[in-house]
């Protein structure tokens, strides 16, 4: 369908960029247009002004008569946009949604544009908190999309390893007098447990707060060579247990980037500029601010060791230097939206190759009520495995499930669990707190992880009772569709549709528009089965046509699982 969009778009320079935004309308609109495929350009608000002339240019063009067959006009009435509705050759559209040979695509029109994507970001040294779930698969999402679409896409994980928390927890090992073989053991574990240790004392003594302000100075100012390299090892520690959780939730990254790439020593550069561009001002008690919408925001502690916003303002030049990035996306919560606004419009005033529109901080809400059973400690790991522990459950209860020898049980059913939370996290929007249900997760009917798997299944075992048959030796055949139930032709329609979600979902950066599309396709496919019959169908010209339906149904459910993180299973 991507090639027929971009048939059109070519023969006018004016909607060159809307390739992706072309619409097909709803049912409702299809019927009125006698069944025949159509899409639809709505005019963006940016072209109101040019919207008569644009709009008289189109009445007199001539489109290519291989793809399509009328345009029809709709000037701007009251509240709704002028559009140009796209009458196709319904013989082609049905060619491109149903051939199975893969054709060359054109060069995408985003490929030189870099956009960069910073998501997950823990702290080093604790286990992955559910806290970080939505900030790692939305990024993920995020930069999953941009790459479908053809843009340079860069991953970064920007993980937090400096501040005053890390001289706790170098105090922490110290007082538990942790060994060199405990902590090999289970060093993440280790690790939390002396920060937790340290930080209640703490509380109790503040003699031991100063400690471990001493101490990060120490580290901040390089002068502590033995707590450098422990550090190191700490940081190595991390990434590996990280990793552990990330291969589960199919999410990856292009660079590891590290909070303390950006200390003091190495930053005093950036500090400089602050100060000689008038943007960074002392205060009587010693601290250094800068001014942003009247907020006095502190970047340099009395001690002289930096804050967080001065690491950040750092990286940021530091990266626009190194990407020379399009857009830079922050994916972090809600909560900190007023960091991101003193981040972006300081360095903005610092650096004048940098531009507010380049940067965006996605926002979220945070999820509430994700626990285990027990209530346990809400760490990502506890969660993952409760879920791939109900769902082995759910399958040894299930009269329906068949003994597999060749299924591996477990593998299966953590791909399962981990799909149900995943997508119950995605479907929200994305700024909404959301309320987690294990009930509402783990459905196989409702809207969940486990109805596209299921639906991936049934499909891969109906063709693969037809392995045999070769699907690209088969012409799409659009006077087939034509004379077949009407669920042939939704299902068609919402195949079409699932370039302009993706887009739409990239546009909004809402993953829950690609999520809710997968549950259309889900539902166009499930009536389709049910009429549309193959293994009992007598007509072998029927049975070959409907393969090829529920092929490219099949085929565009993984892509969009894919895009999603989720590992599609053929068998469950």
């Amino acid at each position: 369908m991507i090639r027929l969009r971009q048939a059109i778009c070519e023969q006018l320079p004016q909607l060159k960029n809307a390739c992706h935004a072309l619409e097909v309308p709803v049912k409702k609109q299809q019927l009125q247009n006698a069944g025949r495929p159509t899409v639809e350009w709505i005019l963006p608000s940016a072209f109101a002004q040019q919207e008569r002339e644009l709009l008289d240019s189109l009445k007199k063009h001539r489109f290519e008569e291989a793809y399509v067959e009328s345009v029809r006009i709709v000037p701007s009435a009251g509240r709704s946009a002028a559009k140009i509705e796209f009458q196709l050759q319904p013989q082609v559209f049905v060619e491109q949604l149903l051939q199975t040979k893969e054709h060359a695509l054109h060069p995408s029109p985003f490929a030189a544009e870099h956009i960069v994507v910073e998501y997950s970001s823990p702290n080093i040294a604790k286990p992955f908190h559910v806290g970080h779930l939505r900030s790692t698969i939305i990024g993920n999402v995020l930069a999953n999309l941009h790459q479908h679409l053809g843009y340079r896409t860069t991953r970064l994980n920007y993980l937090g390893d400096w501040g005053t928390q890390f001289g706790l927890l170098a105090l922490g090992v110290q007082m538990l007098n942790v060994s060199d073989k405990e902590m090999q053991l289970s060093p993440i574990e280790t690790l939390y447990k002396s920060y937790v240790a340290a930080n209640q004392a703490a509380e109790q003594r503040p003699e031991i707060a100063q400690q471990a302000r001493d101490l990060f100075a120490a580290l901040e100012g390089g002068t502590d060579r033995a707590m450098a390299k422990q550090w190191q090892q700490y940081r190595k520690y991390t990434v590996e247990d990280l990793s552990k959780v990330y291969n589960r939730l199919g999410v990856y990254f292009d660079s590891y980037e590290w909070e303390s790439q950006y200390s003091q020593q190495q930053i005093q550069d950036v500090l400089d500029k602050l100060r000689s561009a008038g943007l960074l001002q002392p205060e009587h008690d010693g601290r250094e601010i800068v001014v942003v919408d009247g907020r006095r925001i502190p970047v340099i502690k009395s001690d002289g060791s930096t804050l967080y916003l001065a690491r950040d303002i750092a990286a940021l030049v530091e990266r626009l230097s190194r990407f020379q990035f399009s857009r830079l996306l922050y994916v972090v919560d809600n909560g900190q939206a007023d960091h991101f606004n003193a981040l972006f419009k300081t360095t903005a005033a610092l650096d004048d190759r940098l531009s507010l529109e380049q940067l965006q901080h996605v926002k979220f809400g945070r999820i509430h009520g994700m626990s285990t059973r027990q209530g346990k400690a809400i760490f990502l790991k506890d969660v993952l495995d409760e879920a791939r522990d109900i769902m082995r459950e759910k399958r040894n209860l299930s009269a329906t499930t068949r003994e597999n020898y060749s299924l591996d049980d477990e593998h299966v059913c953590d791909i399962l669990g981990v799909s149900a939370v995943l997508i119950n996290v995605l479907k929200q929007r994305r700024q909404r707190d959301h309320e987690f249900s294990w009930q509402q997760a783990l459905q196989v009917n409702g809207d969940t992880g486990i109805k596209l798997q299921y639906t991936h299944c049934r499909l891969h075992s109906l063709l693969d009772n037809f392995r045999d048959v070769n699907l690209d030796d088969i012409k799409p055949d659009w006077k087939h569709f034509a004379t077949e139930p009407a669920d042939a032709l939704d299902l068609l329609y919402a195949l079409a549709r699932f370039d302009q979600s993706v887009w739409q979902s990239k546009e909004q950066l809402e993953a829950c528009v690609l999520v809710n599309y997968l549950f259309g396709l889900c539902n166009a496919t499930s009536r389709a089965l049910k009429r549309l019959p193959v293994k009992q169908e007598s007509s072998q010209e029927k049975q070959l046509q409907r393969l090829l339906l529920f092929n490219a149904a099949k085929k565009t459910l993984r892509q969009g699982m894919e895009l999603l993180g989720l590992r599609p299973l053929d068998q469950m």
